[in-house]
């Protein structure tokens, strides 16, 4: 709720100095382009469309892009305390990103281990059973062969 609220005002202040200074949407987009910011010339458009205070844009990827670049550009001192606000949720998510992150670098190393580590139980598995099926045709070998003995044994003492 406190977000919309912020995304009207933002938006209204936003309207209001390009009212003052006489910029022309491409005049803004040019401001953006020097910034190193981008949002489209449609979504700019639309911001200063009338009633746009109730539109749903997306505030992250449309409404502080150009808050950052008009309202610092030409020195918008009428909501120092919004723009606090901004700077605030903007300098916290910062954070979570910067946290999230280093928990997903944290979870992809240990995937790699748990990776690593199962390839060489795997490797390991595949060693001992092949051992096995090696000790398993000896003892066959052996069988065959006390079979065949004693089957060549037997046929001698009937013929006898």
């Amino acid at each position: 709720m406190e977000l919309e609220k912020l995304k009207k005002s933002t938006i209204n202040r936003l309207k209001r100095v390009k009212a003052e200074q006489g910029l022309s949407i491409s005049k803004i987009m040019d401001l953006l382009e020097e910034k190193g910011k981008f949002v489209s010339e449609a979504t700019v458009k639309r911001v200063f469309s009338e009633g746009s205070e109730d539109f749903n844009f997306r505030y992250q990827d449309s409404i502080a892009p150009l808050a950052d670049v008009l309202l610092d550009w030409y020195g918008d001192s009428s909501g120092l305390d919004d723009v606090s606000a901004l700077k605030q949720i903007i300098h916290d998510k910062n954070q979570t990103i910067e946290f999230m992150m280093i928990k997903f670098e944290e979870q992809k190393s240990a995937y790699e281990k748990n990776v690593a580590h199962l390839k060489e139980q795997i490797q390991s598995l595949n060693e001992r059973l092949d051992f096995r099926e090696r000790v398993v045709d000896r003892k066959d070998a052996v069988i065959e062969k006390l079979l065949n003995a004693y089957l060549l044994k037997e046929m001698e003492n009937v013929e006898v």
